[in-house]
């Protein structure tokens, strides 16, 4: 469990990298720091320069959420996407999952100081995100091929979805890119959408394209119980 652990702490720091350009090389020791400080991570994760090809806002509008949607953001880090589903969902409820204490703290405390009482982190497991309730929506953005015996995730993963439910992974195209890993650290959508059949979920329609990332919704060929 703990090698689990270091691993998902691990991409956490390094999808930070990914998000700042700084190099590999130069910040590889930090990782043993954590995530102590997370206003630093913060600062990070929530640069408004990563809006330019994150597009936040238009991948959001693209999902056509109602006011009173139940959404899981698995790997929610500082909430950069948590908070603007918030902000939709206004009469439904967000949680942030993620496996850092301090990151799920930092964010429940933003929830209180951003007046967002219908958000909530949760501090999950890296076999189990722990949703308090069935979701209408579990989201993953840049997290999806970090998960390690990905079958068995979402296949646990179903028992926490409303019938009707869908699943978004936002990930890394493969490809010389500005920003994102490199390319050994990516799936492409056909292998992710492979791995996803197996378990039960297919593809459903969904026209977003974003300039370094694909966008996949799926749902589940079978109702969960």
């Amino acid at each position: 469990m703990h090698k689990i652990l270091s691993r998902i702490s691990y991409f956490t720091f390094f999808i930070a990298l990914c998000i700042t350009g700084v190099s590999f090389a130069q910040e590889e020791n930090s990782i043993h720091h954590r995530f102590e400080d997370a206003e630093k991570w913060a600062d990070i994760f929530e640069n408004p320069e990563r809006d330019a090809w994150q597009k936040p806002d238009e991948v959001i509008r693209s999902l056509e959420l109602p006011a009173d949607a139940v959404i899981a953001d698995i790997g929610s880090a500082t909430g950069y996407f948590p908070v603007r589903f918030a902000r939709v969902a206004v009469q439904g409820q967000v949680y942030g999952i993620d496996v850092e204490p301090t990151l799920v703290d930092y964010l429940n405390t933003r929830a209180k100081k951003e007046n967002l009482p219908n958000m909530l982190s949760i501090l999950g497991e890296p076999d189990d995100p722990k949703i308090p309730e069935k979701a209408d929506l579990v989201f993953l953005c840049n997290t999806y091929h970090h998960i390690q015996d990905r079958g068995d995730y979402f296949e646990n993963l179903k028992k926490y979805m409303q019938p009707g439910g869908r699943l978004v992974i936002v990930d890394f195209k493969k490809g010389d890119l500005p920003v994102g890993p490199p390319d050994e650290h990516k799936l492409a959508p056909d292998v992710v959408l492979l791995e996803l059949k197996e378990v039960g979920y297919r593809r459903i329609s969904h026209d977003l394209q974003l300039p370094y990332q694909y966008v996949l919704v799926l749902n589940l060929t079978q109702r969960p119980d």
